[in-house]
């Protein structure tokens, strides 16, 4: 088996390697290469400016505004953004919901949420653990009940991993308590005012 990259695969490489050395900010490269505390700034300043080249979802199909890179690609991109000191991409957006909102969501739901998190622009939580549910999902206990055409959550959520920066948190939320405890569990996409009410500047996660 040759394990090889192909010369098409090496040019994409050096491709890669040569914009992420032009556009990645030295002040965030310093920081990475040594180990020192990004701030929320420097994160989302990174994330935009790959969001702008639409590299930030770069795991996404081209129909929804990814690049539709195959496999070796995306590890190729992967690499060489490490090599180059670049920040881990925060997954919350792009990695976890964006998918989620490809294959479940409506097209009202696709337009409205998956260009800002392609662009960067908007920043998102995750909301599964509680206390006492962590691993174990299915004893969650936040409630979420239907009031018209909104949802009153009533619970808790913890280890909410840089939850004090989202402007939008998805949720896992108990909406039945009928059958096994695995089933009645909704996943809930709502604006995250209380983050962004009391969030606390450079506060660590």
């Amino acid at each position: 088996m040759d394990l090889a990259f192909t010369p098409e695969e090496e040019k994409f490489r050096a491709d890669i390697r040569a914009w992420v050395r032009a556009n990645l900010p030295e002040k965030i490269s310093h920081k990475v290469h040594n180990a020192l505390r990004l701030t929320r700034d420097d994160q989302q300043d990174w994330a935009k400016i790959l969001g702008k080249k639409g590299w930030l979802g770069y795991g996404w199909a081209s129909e929804f505004g990814g690049p539709g890179w195959n496999a070796v690609q995306k590890h190729l991109f992967e690499e060489e953004c490490a090599l180059a000191g670049a920040p881990r991409i925060v997954p919350f957006g792009p990695v976890m919901v964006a998918p989620v909102i490809m294959a479940f969501g409506s097209p009202e739901q696709q337009k409205r949420h998956l260009p800002g998190i392609g662009s960067g622009e908007v920043w998102w939580s995750q909301g599964y653990s509680e206390p006492g549910s962590g691993s174990d999902l299915a004893s969650l206990k936040c409630k979420a009940e239907r009031n018209g055409d909104h949802y009153i959550v009533n619970g808790q959520k913890t280890w909410t991993t840089l939850g004090q920066y989202g402007d939008w948190i998805f949720c896992l939320v108990r909406t039945s308590t009928d059958g096994k405890p695995q089933t009645g569990i909704s996943f809930l996409l709502t604006r995250h005012e209380i983050a962004r009410r009391f969030r606390a500047p450079d506060q660590a996660a």
